[in-house]
């Protein structure tokens, strides 16, 4: 039996996707004062031995990368909070895709805490397109066709006929979402297989394929 159409609010959708508070790094030490010839500055206090050196993270290759951040989103499907080894990341729907991708060993610069900054990061230094999803790409939606990027979630597959399962944190938490770009106006195919989740957005109801902006790939 196919399963049931999802329906999700936008008002829901929007809650989800309120910027979410980035995780801060502890602050670095400050070193010793050094005199001009090199020598240690008296006023610098009892000489202490420097603490072992942090092992240095290297990224995983890149298709582990893809397989770690999707890992990580889809664990958190039908959490509200985003939440990963005790690291708070947020309720918004940003939030999800900075934990995927610090669980991937590809943390995310600071700043880069909302919508609108995952997408300028996306586009200086990743690729963004209208098609060729991938597992791994992240998915930028508007709340109405034509808008501006108000939503973001992360592709987990690409199906049959080009639908895609979508990972996204909502205002009732992490859902999966059914997105198809190449046929934006059908809910359902011929063979009653879930092309778009129906969306309702204002008083009508909306294939999700027609709120896309850009899929973008970061890792």
């Amino acid at each position: 039996m196919a399963p049931r159409r999802t329906l999700l609010v936008v008002a829901a959708l929007a809650a989800g996707c309120a910027t979410g508070k980035p995780r801060i790094a502890a602050p670095l030490t400050p070193p010793a004062r050094e005199s001009r010839a090199g020598t240690r500055d008296p006023g610098a206090g009892p000489v202490s031995a420097p603490p072992p050196a942090a092992p240095h993270r290297l990224a995983p290759p890149r298709a582990t990368s893809i397989h770690l951040a999707v890992e990580a989103a889809r664990g958190l499907v039908g959490h509200r909070e985003i939440v990963v080894d005790g690291v708070r990341y947020g309720d918004g729907c940003s939030a999800l895709v900075r934990a995927a991708f610090e669980e991937a060993g590809h943390p995310l610069p600071a700043a880069v805490s909302d919508v609108a900054s995952l997408l300028r990061l996306a586009r200086r230094e990743g690729s963004v397109r209208k098609g060729r999803p991938a597992a791994g790409d992240l998915i930028f939606l508007s709340d109405r066709p034509g808008g501006q990027p108000e939503h973001v979630g992360m592709v987990e597959r690409v199906g049959q006929g080009g639908t895609v399962t979508v990972l996204h944190r909502t205002g009732r938490g992490v859902v999966r979402l059914h997105v198809n770009a190449t046929q934006p106006w059908r809910a359902r195919g011929d063979d009653g297989r879930i092309l778009n989740d129906v969306l309702v957005v204002g008083g009508g109801r909306i294939p999700a394929g027609r709120l896309l902006v850009a899929y973008a790939t970061l890792l």
